[in-house]
């Protein structure tokens, strides 16, 4: 089979959402042939389209070091005319995929030198060496043919002729149009995606212990937990049984989740990081007719200016969470105003126009390669 396009990621597993089930997957269904490289995972994701190519797992050093070495050699050998990479630590590869006639395409998932800055782990001699070393990276990074980026912000540090965002806004699906009412499900506050200290790990762990926090009420999480992030508050919450932690899921059993709760909850730190970013998890609380309770983040409220859904709280503020949660359970005329305005709201934020655009991309790339209609 000759090939359209091979994504690539060293760090991400398959099942990944940004760069499988939206972006790879987008392309196929538009008539492309997709491939996808990317790291094994237990986990498993609806068929797109996309034949998968599965590299090992492996601790740090030896992922930057191996994998990057193996999926470029795997890039190389799918004989795809465009390349699209999704790791910082795949850059280097940039420059050897050019001279090999290959079209690469640089998807900045978050912004490198800020995601640096907000290290805690590292000191601050070494935050600056690293930062410095970023930009070099970036650099290079803006010599891709095309660079997609997460959101503006992210790209406003390529070449503006060459940038696109491209957000992650959820993919529609028939499980959400078909959503119980709000009162009809349990008395559930959810979390998904990755837990961390910047992205309030602790903070939601100690929302169960608050007085306010409403006695029949639970806090359930689904995610990875960061390896350099300390679980102790979380097992010791999980111990007191208001707060559980069901391990890693899917994609979409993480949306099934949702649909099982009344409350979404994004009780991220303010970093560099977290003020300039968009919350996938946001926008599947919204498709899934949640009342939000998040961290007050300016960027938020202009995003979602004139949408009476969200109840902003001070960051590290576990107190201000559960009083937000005592609220939705003493006035359940709000949380049902507030899972209705969601749902309207949730139609601004879809993945169908991004994809548009992200397949107008490659349209450019590879002229006349598609029919209209995804048939070949």
């Amino acid at each position: 089979m000759q090939l359209d396009i091979v994504h690539v990621s060293s760090a991400h597993p398959w099942v990944d959402n940004r760069v499988h089930l939206r972006e790879a997957a987008a392309a196929a269904a538009a008539g492309y042939r997709v491939r996808l490289i990317a790291v094994e995972s237990e986990l498993t994701a609806p068929a797109t389209g996309v034949d998968v190519v599965l590299i090992p797992r492996r601790r740090r050093v030896r992922r930057m070091v191996l994998s990057t070495a193996q999926a470029l050699l795997l890039a190389l050998r799918s004989r795809a005319r465009v390349v699209h990479l999704h790791d910082p630590e795949l850059i280097w590869t940039i420059p050897v995929l050019r001279l090999a006639g290959r079209t690469v395409v640089y998807d900045a998932h978050e912004d490198l030198p800020d995601q640096v800055w907000g290290k805690d782990y590292l000191s601050h001699r070494q935050r600056a060496v690293f930062a410095a070393l970023s930009h070099v990276l970036l650099r290079i990074a803006g010599t891709a043919n095309r660079v997609v980026a997460a959101t503006a912000w992210t790209g406003r540090r390529f070449p503006a002729a060459r940038t696109l965002a491209i957000h992650n806004f959820p993919l529609a699906r028939p499980e959400d149009a078909s959503q119980r009412d709000l009162e009809a499900r349990p008395a559930v506050v959810a979390h998904v995606g990755l837990l961390s200290k910047d992205r309030g790990i602790d903070v939601i762990s100690a929302v169960g212990d608050e007085a306010a926090f409403p006695d029949d009420w639970r806090i359930e999480m689904v995610g990875s937990i960061d390896s350099a992030t300390s679980t102790d508050r979380l097992r010791t919450a999980e111990a007191n049984g208001r707060v559980r932690h069901r391990g890693v899921v899917g994609p979409m059993e993480a949306r099934d989740l949702l649909l099982d709760a009344r409350i979404g909850v994004v009780p991220f730190r303010r970093t560099p990081v977290t003020d300039q970013i968009f919350p996938t998890k946001l926008f599947e609380y919204l498709a899934a007719g949640l009342a939000v309770i998040a961290t007050d983040v300016p960027l938020w409220r202009r995003l979602l200016e004139g949408v009476e859904c969200v109840t902003f709280v001070p960051a590290d503020d576990p107190a201000a969470i559960a009083a937000a949660v005592r609220r939705y359970a003493d006035d359940p005329e709000l949380l049902r105003v507030h899972g209705a305005e969601a749902r309207r709201a949730a139609e601004r934020f879809t993945w169908a126009p991004e994809a548009a655009r992200l397949v107008a991309m490659y349209d450019e790339l590879l002229p006349g390669v598609r029919h209209e209609d995804g048939a070949r």
